[in-house]
């Protein structure tokens, strides 16, 4: 399907294109002008550039920040690999009520996990 939409979109634009030959070479001369304007922006504006640096070097730091923050979060919360957090299966803590920790750092128990209705039972032919 994704082919179908690529050969569609280079259909509309084959048929989009001029088919005289002044306007193809009117054509290229556009698209070579807002290329240049476009590589030349810094050229004419170099205070604009020079604060979109910066501005550039501040998200990077919030990203590698917030990338930092929320791997920390994520291995505190006992999602992380074992091995690498320090912990074995055998040491995890016991709770208040005296229930061990599961992997997850739950305390329930498999009586606890157990439904405690199932609804009635299903009739054989019914639907």
């Amino acid at each position: 399907m994704g082919l179908m939409r690529v050969a569609a979109v280079v259909a509309v634009g084959v048929a989009l294109m001029p088919a005289d030959q002044e306007q193809q070479k009117r054509l290229i001369q556009r698209a070579s002008d807002a290329s240049n304007w476009a590589m030349s922006f810094c050229e004419r504006n170099a205070e604009t550039c020079a604060k979109r640096d910066e501005l550039w070097v501040q998200f990077v730091a919030k990203a590698e920040f917030a990338a930092k923050l929320a791997y920390d979060t994520w291995r505190k919360s006992g999602n992380g690999d074992d091995a690498e957090a320090g912990t074995s299966p055998a040491s995890f803590e016991t709770s208040r009520r005296g229930n061990r920790l599961d992997a997850r750092g739950g305390t329930l128990t498999p009586d606890d996990l157990r439904p405690a209705w199932r609804g009635p039972a299903r009739q054989r032919g019914s639907i």
